[in-house]
């Protein structure tokens, strides 16, 4: 809708009330009908993805794990009736081939939402990389997620190995309604 104005006035002539009204009242018919398509597309808006809303990294080694470990943790408040895509990311070795790893997303509670496993094949220079994603429609208010490493099994103990380049992280992104 464009805004017409249905009068002119000119400099040194009297303006009739009915006209000034009649020019109000466009400029007022104007403004409510914008405000109906702003709060029209505000609505639409709200269903879009937002993109990130969390994102915690470490580059901290930690070696001599045998049982559940925190690695890294990520804090957010979730909206009501949206989904979140979570993306966990780690590296790890075994002293011992033939050792099981588990990479864990969990929740607060703590419990396992995403599993990532790999059986060891060799021990030293030989990394494996993990990637658990999943996504949650969690409901309304402060949520908590944690990426944990274990030894799920075998004798071996696991070295966390994020680098500078490679750090460990969990991504959280609001996917939309």
């Amino acid at each position: 809708m464009a805004l017409t104005i249905p009068n002119r006035f000119f400099p040194n002539t009297v303006a009739d009330a009915d006209q000034v009204n009649a020019d109000f009242d466009a400029v007022a018919a104007y403004a409510n009908s914008t405000l109906e398509t702003v709060a029209t597309h505000n609505s639409d808006i709200a269903l879009l993805p937002k993109g990130k809303v969390a994102f915690t990294q470490t580059t901290a080694v930690v070696s001599g794990i045998t049982v559940v470990t925190d690695i890294v943790t990520a804090t957010f408040t979730a909206l009501a009736s949206r989904y979140y895509r979570i993306t966990g990311y780690a590296t790890a070795t075994s002293s011992v081939a033939g050792d099981e790893i588990d990479v864990t997303l969990t929740d607060n509670t703590p419990t396992t939402i995403q599993l990532a496993r790999q059986r060891i094949g060799g021990t030293g220079a030989l990394y494996m990389f993990f990637s658990p994603i999943v996504v949650v429609q969690p409901g309304a208010g402060s949520k908590t997620y944690r990426l944990r490493i274990l030894r799920s099994s075998g004798t071996g103990s696991i070295t966390h190995t994020p680098a500078t380049t490679d750090p460990a992280f969990i991504l959280i992104e609001d996917i939309g309604l």
